[in-house]
């Protein structure tokens, strides 16, 4: 005859598991507020969550294991996906299934890799949604059915972990992920607990006293987490956005590369193919005029040509080419404008002109569907680049506040000089020692080498057959000897801008090449206006504009023949040091008096004084041993097993006489302490019937009541009192403190 198997175990509903299972998961989703633009997605996750869980509980009520809630929560997710994303909830056909799939598979790299804040819309919108119902579905099903109380915990803190894991370096709460999560699911835990205990041992009598406990504790431990915690410091966190690799606009050939595309073609001789000097390249309207339009900025140089770079600002986490959204978090000080920009077939390149720095950016009109989805983004350099090409139809806008000005002598420069770049400019230190003489501060050296710059330089394109030497190029040798080293000193934008730079870094002040145009009336950009410029960083951390024609020398070179070989320029030797003067011994000076010692707590960190430390552990040591045996005595009294309070009651006896200075020696029996207890205090017949009742009542075949216990206990309190009758003052008081009881052997057995 076969033997059906045992119905599997569920436990009982309670509404508290549905409840605290869902707040656990929106807590974590919170995470991800500086993430998301809007509440949309967070609405999204949370009526996720409570579906998830109320399948959750359907499915477990139906007898169904956590593997078969995870099957209809993985059929719920596929079927809800693709409406989710295409924000139609008809399924009029399997196509959109399909795209539900293929968006769950970018979702990832889409919430990785796109600035913040990220639309609550389209792929990335099903990030939140898949961990809402994984947390709350499965989370519901464990809590239903496993009888471990921290079981059900492990959805909820793996979401958590996931979402601090993809959420940005600066977490959104300390409060509420660390020490609100912590409360909460430590409660939660602790409630099961004692349902799952009673459940198997009846109610525990001493309930209300171990939550209160439990809260106690919690909340000391919460307010600990938040005191500690503080705020930590952005960027410490590890984020896997920051270890995902961004793109990498380096590859990218520059405007700056191509310069001579936008300059005047020769006099007389057929345009070049791919010159647009009297070309419209794009129109802008709602930009002021004489604006400076961004076509790209590069901070980088490997020695043949300024490119753009990647985690460029060591003071910004943000400093990376990126997606964009509809909108940006880049926090900039500046007018704000609205700007339209249709550009023309005749802008091929793949560099986005922008202003200022973006705050929101959209295609529009006549705009290809996924031209945002091919947008990269550098908050740093306010540079943006398409990954295929803008295209002539590729309209849009864009909302910005016009950051930098005009860089001023008097200003500071800041101390954020890439070394590489400083090193990178090593092969012009002729130049700019003798340019550079006198200075007083990096940024009056930038302008004394930017005006006798000017001043020796020459303009040229190479158009004109007899310029031709001059060629285009950035690499060491066109921007040493070839220009800045050279004689005569001739370039376009390309060479002034690129040696100008590389100078000013040189010379302690951070620049980098920004390549654009300055707006005309007209709002209508040719090739003609497009030119280059350097950017200097100062103390405030902004980038201040040096200007073209600060620099640029704008007179035609001197025609030579072309076999004629010009010397090399020639710079005056950088002055002697002075000579050494002869050391002469000074007399020390007076040292001063030695601080006094209690200031030697304030040259610390700045952390709690040691003194007010030592003063709580005096104040506070005192409290902790009465403390413990308050606690130890509720322990005993509140015992679920009624012998065990029995038991209890009489080592509270026993503790007091030790406390009070009566040498009782561990291991023996009841009887033989009331023994020992009386013949000290002269109480020894009376203890000893207590002694043999608390044996009958231990070794008894029935469990006593509960209220015999309580009796008894009556009748240690009194005789406990007594004991310290004809004991001098100083020796009761004493034992409030004593830690002897503390120190005892193993108690007798309890039964």
């Amino acid at each position: 005859m076969l033997r059906r198997r045992p119905p599997t175990q569920v436990m009982p509903f309670h509404a508290w598991d549905v409840l605290l299972v869902v707040t656990l998961t929106m807590i974590a989703l919170a995470g991800w507020s500086s993430t998301f633009s809007g509440n949309g997605w967070w609405i999204t996750g949370g009526v996720v969550a409570i579906l998830g869980s109320a399948a959750a509980t359907a499915v477990v009520a139906a007898r169904g294991g956590v593997e078969v809630v995870g099957l209809v929560l993985a059929f719920g997710y596929y079927f809800a996906c693709g409406p989710i994303v295409e924000r139609d909830l008809r399924l009029t056909d399997l196509s959109i299934l399909e795209s539900g799939v293929r968006a769950s598979a970018e979702a990832w790299p889409v919430l990785l890799g796109t600035h913040p804040p990220v639309d609550s819309s389209g792929a990335a919108l099903l990030a939140p949604v898949l961990l809402a119902l994984f947390s709350a579905g499965i989370g519901t099903a464990l809590a239903l059915r496993s009888t471990r109380a921290a079981v059900p915990l492990a959805p909820p803190t793996l979401v958590l972990a996931a979402v601090l894991l993809l959420a940005q370096p600066e977490p959104v709460s300390v409060l509420l992920q660390g020490v609100g999560f912590g409360v909460v699911a430590m409660m939660w835990m602790r409630l099961r607990g004692l349902r799952i205990d009673e459940a198997a041992h009846g109610r525990d009598p001493a309930r209300a006293w171990r939550m209160v406990g439990s809260v106690a504790l919690v909340l000391a431990a919460a307010l600990t987490a938040a005191a500690v915690a503080g705020d930590p410091t952005p960027g410490a966190r590890f984020v896997l956005s920051r270890e995902m690799p961004a793109y990498d606009a380096g590859r990218e050939a520059t405007p700056l590369d191509s310069f001579r595309d936008f300059t005047e073609p020769a006099p007389g001789q057929r345009v070049p193919e791919g010159n647009v000097h009297e070309r419209k390249l794009m129109t802008l309207r709602g930009a002021p005029t004489g604006v400076r339009v961004r076509f790209a900025a590069l901070e980088a140089y490997d020695g043949n040509r300024w490119q753009a770079a990647n985690d460029s600002d060591p003071s910004r986490d943000d400093d990376r080419f990126l997606r964009l959204s509809s909108t940006i978090d880049n926090p900039a000080d500046g007018r704000e404008i609205r700007v339209a920009v249709d550009p023309t077939g005749d802008y091929t390149s793949r560099w986005v002109p922008t202003i200022g720095a973006v705050q929101s950016f959209s295609f529009y009109g006549s705009a290809r569907e996924d031209a945002q989805t091919h947008l990269r983004y550098d908050p740093a350099t306010q540079t943006a680049v398409m990954d295929d090409r803008l295209e002539k139809n590729d309209t849009y806008a864009f909302t910005s506040a016009i950051t930098g000005g005009l860089l001023k002598r008097r200003m500071t420069a800041s101390t954020l000089v890439d070394p590489a770049l400083r090193e990178a400019g090593a092969f012009l230190d002729p130049a700019i020692e003798a340019w550079a003489l006198g200075a007083v501060s990096p940024i009056d050296g930038v302008f004394r080498v930017a005006e006798r710059l000017k001043r020796v330089g020459r303009y040229s394109d190479g158009a004109i057959f007899w310029q031709s030497s001059y060629t285009a190029g950035q690499g060491t040798a066109r921007l040493g000897d070839g220009f800045v080293l050279g004689e005569p000193t001739v370039g376009n934008d390309e060479q002034y801008a690129a040696a100008m730079a590389l100078m000013a870094n040189r010379l302690g002040a951070p620049a980098r090449v920004v390549v654009g145009a300055v707006l005309p009336a007209s709002g209508v950009v040719r090739g003609r206006d497009v030119q280059a410029w350097v950017e200097v960083r100062i103390a405030d951390g902004s980038w201040r504009t040096l200007p073209t024609e600060m620099f640029m020398g704008d007179r035609p070179p001197r025609r030579v023949g072309v076999d004629e070989v010009l010397p090399p320029r020639a710079f005056p030797d950088p002055p002697p040091a002075p000579p050494q003067q002869p050391e002469i011994e000074e007399e020390p000076a007076e040292e001063p008096p030695p601080a006094p010692a209690a200031s030697s707590a304030d040259a610390g960190s700045g952390g709690v004084p040691w003194g007010l430390v030592l003063l709580a552990l005096a104040l506070g040591a005192p409290v902790v041993v009465p403390v413990v045996k308050g606690v130890r005595r509720r322990r005993r009294l509140s015992s679920r097993r009624v012998t065990l309070r029995y038991a209890g009651a009489w080592l509270e006896l026993v503790d007091h006489a030790r406390d009070l200075g009566v040498p009782v020696v561990p291991g023996l029996t009841r009887p033989a302490e009331a023994r020992a207890v009386g013949s000290a205090r002269g109480t020894g017949d009376t203890l000893v019937d207590l002694a043999h009742e608390a044996d009958r009542r231990i070794y008894a075949a029935d469990s006593p009541e509960a209220a015999d216990a309580d009796a008894f206990w009556s009748l240690v309190r009194a005789q406990r009192s007594s004991l310290g009758e004809g004991v001098s003052p100083w020796r009761r008081a004493w034992a409030v403190f004593s830690p002897a009881s503390l120190r005892r052997g193993a108690p007798p057995e309890a039964g």
